[in-house]
């Protein structure tokens, strides 16, 4: 009876084995059978390896389907993929092949396009596909990687391989060490003179920093005139607009001339008159005759052609121009102005005298030593500080600038101080990358300001950037606009008007 009990326990054992086995293995293989609901696509590769029938389909991690064949068609791989009715695939639509996890099996991911493209219906083909990199072509390019680097190694090893290589090199570290060593001498030996010179650049700023306070009301009266000739030129436009019209109705000289008889009489007269004196001069009579007829005249008055030539020719080569721009300084909310004139006598140098209207103002610090004695007969001595901001105060700017290529150099008085300047154009002069800095203090850093300028026109342009970057407390971004007016430009705007008279 003990016999049969423990059969029966063996038989009962084996009996739930084999139903959780096949409960096992219809979780595993569920979705793996084409459902009668799904519809079918087509997909071609150049290399399917590895992949195989029944192989998932996925879109973004998620399985969508199965691989139900894979057919050679005109020498490349044909894939049939059913897919889930759920499932909308577009036209735009890209499928690669895939490897997961260490063992490499192979699967296929989808991207199912836009919508705004038309869907794939059963049989549909996907257009653009992925085969991956295949393991036997990696194991390839890893072998020529390593040609490669072997090449290099026994590049290296011929070099500097044997004695004389080896004497080579250690000749290179020598020369380096000797050439730190003299540079770390030159440079010492060399401190005291530089010291020296930023010690007179900055009593260079200082005194002209004292001139131009000095000069600030003749400065302002500079800018008062600019405003009076302003004004006067625009009286003048509309002067001559009032003679046109007057022209256009038949008032005036212009239209009397062009209507009335017998200023047309007159006019007949000096036409003959004229006549006369062209005739005397072709004979050669009158002086206007001899300066035409004789030889030695005509050769005087080509040397003093010639002479006035060169003078003109050296005054066409110095040009001018102003810039009017203002920036918005986003930290105290107001704007920053600025009205240059840049003098170039050359292509590679230009003096550049710029006037300021700065929101901040100008502030100054005083240092005051004082002393007192104690009830005990001891002297002891106190520095009193004092700061005074003048606001909405002027400020000027006076720079040289030197130019190689594309970079420029300039160095002067920058907003009533001493300062430096780097310029760096690209793309023909249409974008300029300036860098500025200026007031130096022991005290506090200098002044930096870093920005860009675009020209879009040409006679204007935008600009953008940083100021004052150094200073946690006067960090400001700004950015603005300019007007940017040549020699030619103001030619052109002068000689369109006619002078006022006194």
């Amino acid at each position: 009876m003990q016999n049969y009990s423990l059969e029966i326990k063996v038989g009962i054992f084996v009996l739930i084995s084999l139903i959780a086995l096949a409960y096992m293995t219809t979780r595993v293989s569920k979705g793996k059978f084409v459902s009668s609901d799904m519809y079918t696509i087509e997909v071609y590769f150049d290399n399917v390896t590895g992949l195989k029938k029944n192989a998932p389909v996925e879109i973004a991690g998620i399985e969508v389907g199965l691989v139900k064949d894979i057919v050679l068609d005109n020498n490349r791989a044909k894939v049939i993929l059913a897919l889930r009715p759920d499932v909308k695939v577009y036209a735009d639509a890209e499928a690669f092949i895939k490897t997961r996890g260490v063992l490499g099996d192979k699967f296929i991911e989808l991207r199912s396009g836009s919508p705004t493209y038309p869907s794939l219906n059963r049989g549909g083909v996907i257009a653009r596909s992925n085969s991956g990199a295949d393991l036997g072509e990696l194991m390839q390019k890893v072998g020529q990687i390593a040609d490669d680097i072997g090449r290099v190694a026994r590049s290296v090893s011929n070099v500097l391989g044997g004695p004389e290589g080896e004497r080579d090199l250690k000749l290179l570290i020598v020369n380096l060490r000797e050439m730190a060593v003299s540079l770390n001498k030159m440079v010492k030996t060399n401190m005291e003179n530089i010291n020296a010179i930023v010690k007179n650049f900055r009593e260079f700023s200082r005194d002209l920093k004292e001139l131009s306070g000095n000069n600030k009301s003749q400065l302002d009266k500079i800018v008062d005139n600019f405003d009076v000739a302003t004004r006067e030129l625009k009286e003048a436009m509309a002067k001559m607009n009032v003679l046109l019209a007057k022209a256009n109705t038949g008032e005036g000289v212009v239209a009397k001339l062009l209507t009335d008889k017998e200023m047309g009489d007159d006019l007949k007269q000096t036409l003959a008159s004229l006549k006369t004196v062209a005739k005397n001069i072709e004979e050669g009579k009158g002086t206007l005759g001899k300066l035409i007829n004789e030889d030695t005249t005509a050769k005087n008055l080509d040397k003093t052609l010639e002479g006035l030539n060169k003078y003109l020719s050296k005054q066409d080569k110095f040009k001018t121009s102003i810039d009017v721009h203002s920036e918005y300084l986003t930290r105290s909310r107001d704007i920053k102005s600025y009205v240059s004139l840049k003098l170039q006598p050359s292509p590679d140098k230009y003096y550049l005298l710029s006037i300021v209207d700065d929101p901040k103002g100008r502030t100054e610090e005083t240092s005051t030593y004082r002393k007192y004695r104690t009830d005990g007969g001891t002297w002891h001595t106190y520095e009193e500080h004092k700061t005074e901001t003048e606001e909405d105060g002027l400020k000027f700017s006076l720079q040289i600038a030197k130019r190689f290529h594309d970079l420029v150099l300039r160095g002067g008085i920058i907003e009533s101080t001493g300062g430096l300047g780097l310029d760096y154009y690209l793309w023909d002069d249409r974008v300029k990358l300036f860098f500025e800095a200026f007031d130096f203090d022991d005290k506090d850093p200098a002044h930096l300001k870093a920005g860009a300028n675009l020209y879009l026109l040409r006679n204007f342009y935008l600009t953008a950037g940083m100021d004052d970057f150094a200073k946690s407390d006067d960090r400001s971004f700004f950015a603005g606009a300019g007007l940017y007016f040549t020699d030619e430009d103001l030619k052109y705007i002068m000689g369109s008007a006619p002078l006022p008279k006194k």
